[in-house]
């Protein structure tokens, strides 16, 4: 199962995605009884501040989840995972700007990547959770580097939102569901 979650900054989709994947987990542990739940981190630490924004998120979540930060190579972390696994990628947005800008991925290799992980996921048959922004929302931003990145983000939300089994936008906490339902 493929799930698609978006939503502006502060949104509550984050949240909503952690209980998300929490519920899953439990769904998941009374059929695979060695089922695990991973939270996929693709933020780095790049200062003190982001260190301790981190350390308090993994405070909050507790020992239930299994952490794993990485901030460009997704494909060979979620091969490695089981049929039963709850894997939440929080989030696309970041991975894309560490791959675009301090890797230069193209289009195509952003794309690629992707595709690689949505087929893993349906290979492998465990449930992946994708956390995203919404930044193209309101005036186009004039700088041509920033349009090349809002441009290929939505992109990869519409190749998600194809090919996920649920995709939903949350707003004040509150979530639209445009495709499936939990």
């Amino acid at each position: 199962m493929i799930c698609f979650i978006s939503g502006g900054a502060r949104s509550g989709k984050s949240q909503f995605a952690e209980q998300t994947a929490l519920s899953y987990f439990e769904q998941m542990k009374k059929v695979h009884h060695n089922a695990t739940l991973h939270y996929m981190a693709t933020a780095k630490k790049s200062d003190e501040e982001m260190e301790e924004r981190i350390r308090i998120h993994q405070q909050d979540r507790g020992e239930t989840w299994h952490t794993i930060e990485e901030s460009f190579h997704l494909e060979r972390i979620l091969s490695n995972f089981k049929k039963g696994d709850v894997i939440l990628l929080d989030c696309l947005t970041i991975w894309l700007s560490n791959v675009m800008f301090e890797r230069g991925y193209r289009l195509e290799e952003v794309e690629k990547s992707v595709n690689g992980w949505l087929s893993i996921a349906r290979e492998k048959q465990f449930q992946l959770l994708i956390v995203s922004n919404d930044v193209n929302e309101g005036i186009s931003h004039r700088d041509e580097v920033v349009q090349r990145y809002m441009y290929t983000l939505q992109r990869l939300h519409n190749l998600i939102v194809q090919q996920s089994d649920i995709a939903v936008q949350v707003q004040a906490g509150i979530p639209l569901f445009w495709k499936g339902e939990m």
